[in-house]
């Protein structure tokens, strides 16, 4: 006797290059039959490579302000869908910004997301941003957010994580908060925590080490011989340390093109890439020694995509700036992976 799975329609809104999607696919299990219906992105960049690596045949929507709600009547109607993912700009809540929250423009995209449940009243939504907004206006921020959410349209019950990648099966020190809905109507709110933590040893990259690329790689990955003592030495003023060979990652940047000082962005040594001991950090000459970023293909890795994005990248012709901006803002694939499995699950389980 088969069982029946339970569909699910998504729209991805924000999507970036598919970070959610990724996600998503992943979860077409027995108990799920997870359907692209439609997705939102105004980077055209990220949505040739998010088309070409994906192949959708889905709804495409340039700009989110596009969209048909209440205040928007004459928009684009979205097709239907049951749930709403959101890895929504975060440039005005994180440290690289000037974490203005709604003072932004690109904050104010929030209030697009209220409309848009307000006018097609999913059954869930699952939404991302950096774990710093938690912080801003001594958390009134967070607050306004979690009332408007909840009550938005006939009222989602809400769950919100402040959650790891490290600890969700990627080797990266990446921050991230999650708000999870769902209709009050489908289902009474059921006490969950987080998702369950994943033993890192026990996943594909248990640490950095382990996704570098042992071969050669493009020269111009090698930092400069006169930006060397910016990037490695210890300034007085600076906060943090700078230390290099990570086993797990600091987190990515969409600006990881540039040369950043060693206690903000991931550079490895040619001793530590050619070792065989992982968790040690080896003593190496930083004067002379080859010292490079990490890569295109390792950005994906560290944030759990598949390698055929990094040939796919260069093969639409992305510059190695572009991949390493649409690599930073993107959602960690296994991170959301973890609570999209956890959030539909425990709720599925519940209505049987």
């Amino acid at each position: 006797m088969s069982i029946k799975r339970k569909a699910i329609r998504y729209f991805d809104l924000f999507a970036g290059i598919g970070g959610f999607k990724v996600a998503a696919d992943k979860l077409n299990t027995e108990s799920f039959e997870m359907e692209h219906v439609a997705y939102c992105e105004i980077d055209p960049q990220a949505r040739a490579l998010y088309t070409k690596v994906h192949g959708t045949k889905s709804q495409i929507i340039t700009d989110a302000k596009l969209i048909r709600t209440h205040k928007n009547e004459s928009g684009e109607l979205v097709e239907e869908f049951d749930l709403l993912f959101g890895g929504f700009p975060c440039q005005s809540f994180s440290n690289v910004g000037y974490r203005k929250g709604f003072d932004d423009e690109r904050g104010q995209l929030f209030f697009t997301i209220l409309d848009i449940l307000d006018y097609y009243q999913p059954k869930y939504f699952v939404l991302e941003n950096v774990q710093k907004l938690s912080t801003i206006n001594k958390g009134n921020l967070l607050a306004e957010m979690k009332e408007a959410l909840g009550d938005i349209g006939s009222g989602y019950n809400l769950h919100i994580w402040d959650l790891l990648a490290s600890d969700y099966g990627l080797p990266q020190k990446r921050k991230r908060i999650f708000f999870c809905g769902i209709r009050k109507d489908i289902s009474p709110e059921l006490k969950l925590s987080q998702p369950p933590i994943v033993d890192l040893t026990q996943s594909r990259y248990p640490t950095t080490w382990h996704l570098l690329e042992k071969d050669s790689v493009n020269e111009k990955h090698f930092i400069p011989t006169k930006t060397r003592k910016t990037v490695l030495f210890k300034n007085p003023k600076w906060a943090g340390d700078v230390n290099i060979d990570n086993p797990i990652a600091r987190p990515l940047t969409a600006s990881m093109s540039k040369w950043h000082r060693a206690n903000q962005d991931n550079y490895f040594s040619h001793t530590y890439i050619n070792s065989s001991l992982p968790l040690q950090r080896p003593i190496v000459d930083l004067d002379k020694e080859p010292i490079r970023r990490i890569t295109p293909l390792e950005g994906f890795r560290i944030q759990g995509f598949p390698d055929h994005f990094a040939n796919s990248a260069n093969e639409i012709g992305l510059a190695f700036s572009t991949q390493y901006r649409l690599i930073g803002n993107a959602v960690p694939v296994d991170l959301a992976w973890n609570v999209l499995k956890h959030f539909l699950n425990s709720y599925h389980e519940s209505n049987k």
